[in-house]
């Protein structure tokens, strides 16, 4: 008997205007999913790639939170919200009169000097207005009723910015950055030291990781078909088993022969089809009387295998 759902990788391009868990509930019905993961948050005015684990394989989400990520970043020009994009609430508005300064204050070679400077950061503290949770409360929600809030410091990396350009409201840039890093607070910052109010117009999630645009569909054009196996997304150096091997493993027993050489990211024991994943294993951790760890053991109720003569 088939599970009453399908596992697999889904790329999707998120619109602005809609929060990421708006767009994992609508995938689920559509779909008809059990259960939709995510692989790190967009902001709801931010648009670009989501990638969501489907059934068993929301058990890989961990994985893909942690990749870096690039973005495409629009910066308006003498426009300053509380949260850094078009959502917040306006502290100052003086597009009327800021662009002409700006560029005269920063031509394009001085821009490109001062937006690279940005690779020396190492840490960042966290948007007032954000999602973080404080004592189980927003902290958006708490700033916004003028509660002292504590802006969390964390570590960053940003590898490169590139392709900086002026445009009609001020300027853009690509960044590649790490895992929880804001760009808004980015732009918050810069607005700070230079005297400008600053503000995102516009945010594209541009790839995470090794893993792009390409491919990825609106939810209006997602169908099942999408769902990408883990061969193709998140392959993993295997062990084939047979019969027996395949018993022992759905019920918590152990394969001591013929173990792969794992990846950073641990191996697969796989079905004799060269399908199915059985358990997601790991030799990082483990506790020495055994030959590796589950992460995670893909066990199928309704197959009902029973050990049996």
């Amino acid at each position: 008997m088939a599970k009453p759902y399908q596992s697999g990788f889904l790329f999707v391009y998120k619109p602005p205007g809609i929060t990421s868990s708006d767009l994992v509930l609508r995938t689920k019905r559509l779909l008809g999913q059990k259960s939709v993961g995510h692989t790190g948050t967009l902001d709801r005015f931010a648009e670009g790639l989501l990638i969501l684990p489907c059934g068993d394989y929301t058990a890989f989400s961990q994985v893909f939170l942690g990749k870096d990520k690039t973005y495409l970043a629009e910066v308006i020009v003498g426009l300053r919200t509380d949260s850094g994009d078009p959502d917040g609430v306006v502290e100052m508005d003086e597009r009327k009169s800021a662009k002409q300064s700006f560029l005269s204050t920063f031509p394009i070679q001085k821009l490109e000097s001062e937006l690279q400077t940005l690779t020396n950061l190492k840490t960042q503290k966290a948007p007032k207005i954000s999602a973080l949770k404080v004592g189980g409360k927003r902290q958006s929600d708490l700033f916004r009723e003028g509660s002292t809030v504590e802006e969390k410091e964390r570590a960053i990396t940003i590898h490169s910015v590139n392709d900086i350009q002026f445009t009609e409201d001020g300027f853009s840039f690509r960044i590649h950055v790490s895992s929880g890093t804001y760009i808004r607070k980015i732009v918050l910052d810069l607005s700070e030291k230079w005297g400008i109010p600053l503000s995102l117009g516009r945010l594209v999630r541009e790839s995470i990781g090794e893993y792009g645009l390409e491919g990825a569909k609106t939810l209006d054009q997602i169908t099942f078909l999408d769902l990408k196996g883990w061969k193709e997304v998140f392959p993993l150096p295997i062990r084939l088993v047979d019969e027996a091997e395949k018993k022992a493993v759905i019920h918590g027993g152990y394969i001591w022969d013929k173990l792969p050489k794992a990846d950073e990211n641990g191996f697969y024991i796989v079905d004799s089809d060269e399908k199915t994943i059985l358990a997601w294993c790991s030799y990082a951790e483990k506790p020495a009387h055994i030959p590796y760890r589950y992460r995670k053991v893909f066990f199928d109720p309704s197959a009902k295998i029973m050990f049996s003569k």
